[in-house]
């Protein structure tokens, strides 16, 4: 996908399917300033962050490194497992 198309998800409770056919769910962020327009390396970052799956444990982060590792994005805000 593309960062046009990811942008309205960012902040949002998301269900994501990867390129390399992995689910993952939680809140969407991005690091704008490492696109294409701050260091120059043609992508932006994004991270799907989850709650522990432990108590006590550290909240869950995927990196991605550009929109491509994005096959499909859904809206995940009626699922509380997906919220962070």
């Amino acid at each position: 996908m593309t960062d046009q198309e990811l942008a309205p998800y960012v902040g949002k409770a998301v269900r994501v399917t990867l390129a390399d056919g992995r689910l993952v769910a939680g809140t969407l962020h991005a690091d704008d300033a490492d696109d294409a327009h701050g260091h120059g390396h043609g992508h932006s970052h994004y991270a799907i962050v989850s709650d522990p799956i432990r108590e006590g444990d550290q909240k869950v982060r995927e990196l991605l490194h550009g929109g491509d590792a994005v096959v499909s994005v859904e809206d995940a805000s009626d699922d509380p497992a997906a919220i962070e």
